[in-house]
């Protein structure tokens, strides 16, 4: 006992300095503006050496993307690309490589707006990008380049606030000003209708992605931040041809008892065992992004608009950052929405229960809940479509490559489908 004595007491004083820097840590972390870099990460970025105006260091073609800037109601100024689908570039390559390069001071002017009016089939995809870096960074180039392979389908992508090269500073109310200005400026400045539009979002930008589409399909909801400074022009509720979202969860304070950054270092996981101080630390989060509660409300505007909607819940099973049965909470919070009225149909598969073989989509779980519709496409909502919810485990691509990965490409083609 003597000759352990000395070790128990390091062991002892190793575990309280842990404990006193996890505590200085905490409470640095009730200051909003420390609060609001560590959430985003805006500062962190690979812009000091990778210059996002050149494209083409990142595997594009000459002129395949166009860099633009877009102003935001409130007077900020977002930094933006637009990526041409291959074979929209393969048929015009010409014309394309000899077009000036760089920033365009109007995309209307662009080649690249031609080429997307011009073509009766386009679409678009939105891309909201999750916290850290900027627009080019990590895989997210990688998920433009696999969008650009599908037929017609242009990409859209913008720098939030204070990301990258775009001004001011983000928060929960500023990046959803940010991206219901650009979802606008796609169906308004762009022409491009809903129907041929699909919402895509991956970690923070599927908070992202279901604030936009909660204000589109009710533009008077109570569920955005007052703060929101929203468009001058107020269209209809809309019906995007589907909304794909890759690692969500239910709302930021429930996210961070789970996270682990880099899937190592936990947040308030080690508050566990004393849930009066993680109550109190919660309070003192200042953006909650509520996402399981602004797509419920978007499943239940659906239903009172009559508007089509095809929301798909992606998650890898392996990702270490965002476990994935918080996105399967995102998906039975939705699900008990469809069952609270009309007639409904479930699906569940799970490889633990029912078998490998019997598993149709996703290697591991897959759920869906759609409207059984008797009667007309008054009934059924905008197109004939009713309300289609699905939920897919996969098995392999962590947090951030998982979007690059054949069953995202899968999904936004079959949104574009249903329509």
């Amino acid at each position: 006992m003597i000759a352990l004595d000395p070790i128990l007491k390091k062991a002892y004083w190793s575990l309280a300095s842990l404990g006193g820097i996890y505590a200085v840590f905490i409470i640095a972390l009730l200051n909003p503006w420390i609060q609001h870099h560590a959430l985003y990460a805006h500062k962190i970025h690979s812009g000091f050496w990778h210059d996002l105006n050149q494209p083409e260091s990142f595997g594009f073609a000459r002129n395949q993307i166009t860099p633009f800037n877009l102003s935001t109601p409130d007077g900020e100024t977002l930094y933006c690309w637009h990526i041409l689908p291959i074979d929209a570039y393969a048929a015009h390559e010409r014309e394309i490589t000899r077009a000036p390069g760089g920033p365009a001071d109007n995309f209307t002017t662009t080649v690249g707006y031609k080429l997307l009016k011009e073509d009766p089939e386009s679409r678009i995809v939105i891309n909201f990008h999750g916290n850290a870096g900027h627009l080019a960074q990590g895989w997210r180039t990688s998920t433009y380049s696999a969008l650009a392979s599908l037929p017609h389908t242009h990409t859209l992508a913008c720098d939030y606030r204070g990301f990258g090269f775009s001004t001011g500073r983000p928060s929960e109310p500023g990046i959803l000003t940010d991206s219901i200005a650009l979802t606008h400026y796609a169906l308004t400045s762009l022409a491009q209708p809903a129907s041929r539009t699909v919402l895509l979002g991956q970690s923070l930008g599927t908070s992202v992605a279901a604030g936009v589409a909660l204000h589109f399909s009710s533009p008077s909801t109570l569920e955005l931040p007052f703060s929101v400074t929203r468009p001058a022009e107020t269209l209809p509720p809309q019906s995007f041809a589907g909304i794909v979202l890759i690692a969500s969860f239910p709302s930021l304070p429930e996210l961070l008892t789970s996270y682990r950054i880099r899937g190592v270092l936990p947040i308030l996981a080690p508050l566990r065992p004393y849930p009066r101080i993680g109550k109190y630390v919660e309070k003192w989060i200042v953006d909650t992004w509520p996402t399981a509660a602004r797509l419920t409300a978007l499943v239940a505007a659906a239903k009172e608009e009559k508007l089509g909607l095809r929301l798909s819940v992606l998650h890898a099973r392996d990702d270490p950052d965002i476990n994935w049965k918080l996105g399967e909470k995102v998906f039975e919070a939705l699900e008990k929405e469809m069952l609270r009225g009309g007639q409904v149909a479930q699906t569940e598969e799970r490889r633990s229960v029912i078998g490998v073989d019997r598993v149709s989509r996703g290697a591991f779980v897959y759920r869906a809940v759609e409207d059984v519709v008797v009667g007309g496409a008054d009934e059924e909502g905008a197109g004939g479509r009713g309300r289609f919810v699905e939920l897919e485990i996969v098995r392999y691509g962590g947090h951030n490559r998982v979007v690059t990965y054949t069953p995202v490409m899968l999904a936004v083609k079959r949104a574009f489908a249903s329509v």
